[in-house]
């Protein structure tokens, strides 16, 4: 009996024996799943940091581009018809300018650049496929579409000499021509070239075509007396003339006196120069 007593003991103190070595095992096996864990977190952390890093600094980078491509549209802005206008009244004083380009539609720019002072300038208007600043050197290998001029002489009286004013007067016993919106042509024609010349408060008009080249200037002067129900030209005073030529090219003029200053506007075509000269401040 005392024998299987000791025997008892010995196996109860082998199996707590054991139980305890099954514990500590745990416990570190418990700490080293622990460990391994922060050390995951920690690495995730450190993951998610660094692609939080990346992300500001792609934003930043972003933003830097998007500034950069503002400031370049807020500097061509600068070289649209408006604002190049607005440069222009600036550097020519008490010079009266169009506030439009004329053009009914393009997708080119407008580039303007000028020659003279307040009293005595000329003005160019030519097309291109990016906004220029005032002036610019490049313009002026350009073909102009538009040309305006203002010259100062010493009185009115010499202005209005310069004028190839039409009165009408000189249309009657003419051959007349109803050209629609109220108005009544006077036609002449010899050695081949036609006319049709009217008056319209103190503007005198005349549209020049030629039976040899076979362009009768009949549907200009209807066309011209349309656009002129719709666009207001400026007063002259005293008085002001418009002499246009079938087809293109700068022989569409307009030109008004200003008392003792003539403008006088040149376009290589007629709706162009009507909606330009209508436009003038």
């Amino acid at each position: 009996m005392k024998v299987y007593k000791l025997g008892g003991i010995l196996l109860l103190s082998l199996i707590l024996v054991g139980c305890g070595n099954g514990n500590a095992d745990k416990s570190k096996l418990s700490s080293e799943s622990k460990t391994t864990m922060q050390n995951s977190s920690s690495a995730s952390s450190s993951s998610q940091t660094s692609k939080q890093a990346a992300a500001s600094s792609s934003n930043a980078a972003s933003s830097s581009s998007a500034t950069t491509k503002t400031s370049g549209s807020q500097a061509n802005d600068n070289y649209d018809f408006s604002s190049l206008t607005k440069q222009l009244a600036s550097q020519l004083p008490g010079t009266k300018l169009p506030q439009a380009s004329g053009l009914s539609q393009s997708s080119k720019a407008v580039h303007i650049r000028y020659t003279g002072n307040s009293a005595n300038n000329t003005i160019y208007y030519s097309l291109g496929n990016e906004g220029l600043k005032l002036n610019d050197a490049s313009i002026k290998s350009e073909s102009a579409y538009a040309v305006l001029s203002k010259k100062t002489y010493d009185s009115a009286h010499a202005a209005q000499q310069e004028l190839d004013y039409t009165s009408p007067q000189a249309n009657k016993g003419l051959p007349k021509i109803n050209l629609g919106h109220s108005i009544v042509g006077h036609i002449q024609g010899g050695a081949g070239q036609q006319y049709i010349s009217w008056n319209e408060g103190n503007w005198s008009v005349n549209v020049h075509g030629s039976k040899v080249n076979n362009t009768s200037p009949r549907k200009s002067a209807k066309t011209m007396a349309a656009m002129f129900d719709t666009y207001a030209l400026p007063a002259p005073k005293n008085q002001g003339t418009i002499k246009f030529s079938v087809g293109t090219g700068q022989d569409q003029t307009i030109a008004w006196q200003e008392n003792n200053v003539i403008y006088t506007l040149k376009t290589n075509d007629q709706a162009v120069g009507i909606r330009m000269a209508a436009s003038i401040k």
